[in-house]
Formats: structure tokens, sequence, C-alpha cells
């Protein structure tokens, strides 16, 4: 496959880039509505073009939970791959959709600057030490722990984010964690 060292992976000598996003949601007139858009297509509309602004095809992004419709997936670039979500049911639907180069609960990813832990519910995430990319909690103020760093599209301009963005998130968390103190 390749080589990775959490920053990107190296596959056939192309550099590819990790990307972080959850709760897209597509179709949903309920979560279009309550984010401000007009319509789950203007809603989809906004999602997709931030996706295609910020991912080329060799790239990798993680999903982490509660895509809604998978009909967009398809036209998406990037190698996707799924940590489900409370509202990704049935699981076998994304399973039959070959949408997802991989489909799984919870993912330690190693990076360079150690692991970090992918869920879509930060309540599940483990009581140690290991930074934490979660979805579910859309637009509520984050998690009082500054090791977690939601990846909503509601917190991150509507698209995925890269690895070194999630990096300075996790670091301005500490700072201000350290500050508060």
């Amino acid at each position: 496959m390749g080589v990775f060292d959490g920053q990107w992976l190296l596959l056939q000598g192309a550099c590819v880039n990790q990307f972080f996003i959850a709760d897209m949601h597509f179709g949903s007139a309920s979560n279009a509505k309550w984010r401000g858009f007009s319509s789950s297509d203007a809603m989809d509309k906004a999602i997709i073009a931030a996706w295609r602004e910020r991912v080329s095809p060799q790239d990798v992004v993680w999903v982490l939970g509660d895509v809604g419709n998978l009909e967009p997936l398809s036209d998406l670039p990037g190698e996707k791959r799924l940590i489900y979500g409370n509202a990704d049911r049935p699981k076998g639907a994304f399973v039959v959709s070959g949408a997802f180069q991989s489909l799984e609960d919870e993912h330690i990813l190693d990076t360079d600057e150690g692991p970090i832990f992918l869920v879509h519910k930060p309540t599940d995430a483990p009581l140690d030490r290991t930074p934490v990319l979660h979805g579910h909690t859309h637009s509520k103020p984050p998690e009082p722990d500054p090791r977690f760093v939601s990846v909503s599209v509601d917190k991150t301009g509507w698209g995925p984010i890269t690895l070194a963005e999630v990096r300075a998130r996790l670091a301005e968390r500490a700072s201000q964690a350290a500050s508060a103190r």
C-alpha cells in the first residue's frame, strides 16, 4: 500500500494528504434548517463545494460519522474511510454502497506526533491522554477536555480539514486550557 507518516501517505511516489470531516447529514432538511440553509440541496451544495475545493483524488478523507444520503459521496474526490456515526444505519447499506475503503466504529491513527483516536461520539473516547477527533456535537461548545477536537462540518467551514489544521486546533485548545489554569 504505502508508507504513512501521519501528515501524508506516500503511494507510488505521490504525497497524499489526510483530511477529516463529520456530520454532513446529506439530504437532511432538518439539519439544513437549523444550520441556516434554505434547503437540504443548498446545504449539500455548500458541503460538496468545500470538499471539492480542498480534497484531491489521491487524498484520504476520514469521515467521522453521520453521512446522510450516500449518493453525493460517489462524485467527491478522495479515498473515503468511515467511522460509523449514530445515524449511519443500517450499517449494511454502507458496506454495500462501496463508497468507503474502510468502515469501523473507531480507529487509532498513528502519526509522527503520536496516535489520534478517531470516533463519532466524544463520549465513546478512551479516558487516557490520546488526542481525540470526533463529530456528533455539531455547533455545540467544545468538549471541556482540550484533547478533543470536533471535525463536524458546522465547525470546519463545511468541508474536510487537514491533519495540520487538526494539530493547530489541538495546540490552540491546549494553550487555552493552560491559560485558564
